[in-house]
Order: C-alpha cells, then structure tokens, then sequence
C-alpha cells in the first residue's frame, strides 16, 4: 500500500523538499519529525483524526504521519464558522481531533478500536462551500495523486510556492505535486496574503498555482513581476482570456496551465494552449483527457478514471458514471467556454445571469483592473446585478459608469447588465482563494 511517507522514502535522504523562513527541511527531517508525531499519536492508530492545524508546516508533518496510520483524515478547512465546524467534525465521524502543537482529544465516549490501518487512509474534504453549506468527500492517496506528474528529472527544478490553504482541495494538490514531484516548496508561516507574498520573493519561487482571482491580486501587487517564473498554475475558478494573455505577456517564458478540478471531481484535466476554455472536440471523444459531456441544462459531466467517494459524489452520478460538475458551460464553435456554478446564478426576475460572463465583459474596459459581479435583492425582481470594481488610478468614476453601462448594454440583455456599479480599493477573496457571491 503505497502512503506518503513511503513515497517520500524513494528520494534520497537529504533532498531538500520543504522550505520555510527559518530552515530547510530535508526528507531524512520530514520523515523523522513524522515518526516523531506518529509515535505520540499512538492510541489514534486506526481511527478518524480531524486536523485543526493553522501551521501549514504542522499539516504537512501530520498528513506524512497518518496516512496509512490512521482509518481517515479529516482536513478541516481553515476560516470556518465555529457551527459549520462542527457539524463537519460529526458528519465525518471524527473520533479525534489534533491541534497545531500535537495536542490529541478524544472526541467520543466510544472510540474505535486502535488497531493497525490495513486500508487506504481516506482523506476526508470539504468542498469550497462558495454558494452554499460545504460538504464531506472521500477521497484516497490514489485519486488524490493520480494525474500528478512524477517526472522528478523536471520537477527537481521547480520551487513551488503556496497561496491556498493546505487544508482545501487546492492547497493539497500543490504540496502532494511538489513532494511527489520532488520539487521544493516554499511553506509561508501564516496564510495571510502579505505573509505569503512575502515567502514567494524571499524564497524565489519558480512555480505557483492560484485561483484567477488570486492572480489578478499577485498581478495588481506587482511585487511577483521580480520572479522567473517556469510554471503558472490557474484553477478553481473559469478562466478568462484577459487574465491569460496578462499572465503570458509578463511571465513569457512560463508555461500556463489552466487545471479543471475540485474537491468532488479530483484533478479531471488541464488545458495548457493559453486560450479559455477548452477544445470542443474532447467532447464525446476517446482522445480527451477523461470523458467529458454537457448535458440538457448546459451542465458540464465528467467520468474520472478513480472517482472520491460519498453520498454527495453518489448524488450526481448519472446511469453511466458521469458526475454533474453542476459547473455551466457553453460550445462556440471549437471551444467550450465555463460560465460559472449552475448554483452560483443571479436570478433577475426569472432570467439566470451568469456573473462570471458579465465580470468578463466588464474587465474588456482597460480603466478596470479587477471587478466582482452579484446579485443584490430586490423586492420586485427578487434580484438587480450588481458590480464591484477596481479602477486604475487617474481614472474617474463618473467618467468610468455610464461606459460601462454603455458596454454591457451594447453586448448583453437588459436584464444582464449592472443596475448598480460600485468602486471599491479591493475586492475580497473567500478563504479558499475565489470571490465570495452570496446571492
């Protein structure tokens, strides 16, 4: 049974894998730390350990030492409401819960039994929860790593840097790709974005995934234009063409990679052309990366070769093995294009509207550096579109409204165009990394 630290026993003892402000961990200091933890986590072998670890270092050290231990790991996302938390922690059927500083408490009278894990460790997620309540998804070391590539001749040159929270979908895949890729990953203390930025330039990455959000943030900042950049990841948001030719106008020697995945589909695919979206003809093909089809309300389906578990996988599935990604996408011509979450729609008075294809006719605008559409109430249309911005400096707002009235209304239905435009300093992130739409 292939586990993390058996993975990380194939590379030698003394490769670096693991940078922070202080030190370079070595795997020979990874492996011992773990055993280290391992050893005092005795009486949780072979039981469900929910990790409420804020030290992304600390987390790291931990999955290393219960995967294969322990009957399932709980990564319990960071930022939750203290409620939601717990309701997560029962639904999972935690039996233990451990802190940043190894602290264990048991969490149920009647614990399971500590006996030797000979099952996969499941590795228990909860998905974003952007447009609703998250839910629990099964996953294993297999479907969490099995589009990862492992070609440690190129990933000995990357140093990965790390913008999610370790604990999400996101944050994971980048740790697991950079230990298994064996690469180097830059380990902020803290995910603040300051703190973050600040481990990106100190420890000079080379490689990064980020939400498209994030990166029209690192792109504002503008303090990341000082790295050379070999690998620019994008994910867990669509993607439009303006971010793409931004990123590829001032990184142009770096590849860009847009991942299609979440917390219920794993890794499915990437696109790697610099164009949004992706080809048309992986549709109801052999040649696409996994099978792929858009069903009658526009939903786009997937069927992964190994597929998470749990009652809200099982849900979606259709009678031939599709899972609903309940993301919306439409065909033009040779490409499909993401629209946004089937859930995440303003709904203006019986008409959807896609917020992510209003933003993306808005940031057309040059005077618009970044902007946040949504649905704000209305007692007679149940919902109005709304739009955030952020401006470049100079310009005037006064100026800036009625072009943009002016732009949406020339391309978009009435009923698609902003009925209020607000500028703003900066638009706020969720803890996951994407723009919070609470219609």
């Amino acid at each position: 049974m292939m586990t993390l630290d058996t993975l990380l026993s194939q590379f030698g003892a003394e490769h670096k894998c693991l940078k922070t402000a202080c030190e370079l961990v070595t795997v020979r200091e990874l492996r011992e730390r773990s055993a280290r933890l391992r050893k005092n986590l005795i009486q949780a072998q072979g039981s469900c350990v929910v990790l409420c670890v804020q030290s992304p270092l600390t987390l790291i050290e931990a999955l290393v030492a219960l995967d294969g231990f322990s009957r399932a790991i709980f990564l319990l996302p960071y930022g939750l409401d203290s409620d939601i938390e717990q309701r997560l922690i029962e639904a999972a059927q935690c039996d233990y819960r451990l802190e940043d500083k190894g602290n264990l408490t048991p969490l149920r009278a009647q614990l399971t039994s500590t006996e030797l894990n000979r099952l996969p460790t499941q590795w228990l997620m909860a998905t974003s929860g952007t447009t609703g309540v998250p839910k629990i998804v099964a996953h294993t070391f297999d479907s969490l790593t099995r589009t990862m590539k492992r070609d440690t001749s190129c990933g000995s040159s990357y140093t990965w840097g790390l913008m999610y929270d370790p604990s999400r979908f996101a944050g994971l895949q980048v740790v697991l790709q950079s230990l298994i890729g064996g690469s180097c990953l830059a380990v902020p203390s803290s995910l603040v974005f300051e703190v973050q930025v600040t481990a990106l330039l100190k420890q000079q990455v080379n490689a990064l995934s980020a939400t498209p959000s994030l990166w029209r943030k690192l792109l504002m900042d503008g303090r990341v234009f000082d790295l050379t950049m070999t690998q620019i990841t994008l994910g867990g948001e669509s993607v439009d063409q303006s971010l793409l030719d931004g990123l590829r106008h001032k990184f142009p020697a770096a590849r860009i990679t847009h991942i299609y995945a979440s917390t219920e589909a794993g890794a499915a695919f990437a696109v790697n052309d610099c164009l949004a979206g992706f080809p048309a003809k992986w549709l109801n093909s052999a040649a696409a990366p996994v099978p792929l089809r858009i069903n009658d309300y526009g939903h786009l389906l997937i069927k992964p070769a190994v597929l998470a578990q749990g009652v809200e996988i099982q849900s979606r599935l259709d009678a031939s093995g599709y899972l609903d990604t309940q993301d919306m996408v439409r065909q033009l011509d040779d490409r499909v294009f993401f629209l946004g979450r089937a859930s995440g729609a303003i709904n203006v008075g019986g008409n959807k509207v896609h917020p992510e294809e209003v933003e993306n006719l808005i940031r057309e605008i040059p005077e618009v550096l970044d902007v946040c559409v949504f649905g704000k109430s209305n007692s007679l249309m149940g919902q109005l579109v709304a739009a955030e911005l952020v401006i470049a400096d100079g310009t005037d707002p006064k100026v800036l409204r009625p072009k943009i009235y002016g732009h949406c209304r020339a391309k978009l239905e009435a009923w698609q165009c902003p009925a209020f435009v607000t500028v703003v300093d900066q638009l706020q992130e969720t803890v996951a990394g994407k723009r919070e739409r609470i219609n």
